[in-house]
């Protein structure tokens, strides 16, 4: 694995189209990062930031998180994640997370295929978990 930011390790392979990707992001003004934060309230967030890269232990606190809630579909089953591979990035721009409006979703639809990452139609807006921040580097 390859640090990419404090929140974010992937794959070796991975990393450096992520940091072209992120460079021309802030270049064109918008600010597009790795997540460094869980928006998880009014609960406590997770034990730590991992949001491209998820250790097995990440995946099943995410998992138990949703599962709690009667939304096991928003977390992979553990082992299943492409996180656990380092092979998908969890975005946010600026201080907020992705949504399907925002300048960051926006514009990852427009440019991220340049540095080879893909929008999974699951977590398109249409798609059975709708995910606008989850990206992958299949």
């Amino acid at each position: 694995l390859t640090t990419v930011t404090p929140t974010c390790r992937t794959a070796n392979d991975v990393a450096d189209p992520l940091r072209h990707l992120l460079y021309t992001a802030w270049l064109d003004g918008v600010p597009l990062a790795p997540e460094t934060t869980a928006h998880v309230d009014p609960l406590p967030g997770p034990p730590r930031i991992e949001s491209c890269y998820r250790s097995y232990e990440m995946q099943q606190w995410w998992r138990d998180f949703y599962c709690f809630f009667l939304t096991c579909g928003y977390a992979a089953v553990p082992g299943t994640s492409v996180h656990g591979w380092g092979r998908a990035v969890d975005f946010e721009d600026g201080p907020d997370e992705l949504s399907f409006s925002s300048p960051g979703y926006l514009w990852l639809q427009a440019n991220a295929a340049r540095w080879g990452f893909v929008h999974p139609a699951w977590a398109e807006p249409d798609g059975s978990t709708p995910e606008p921040w989850h990206w992958e580097h299949p």
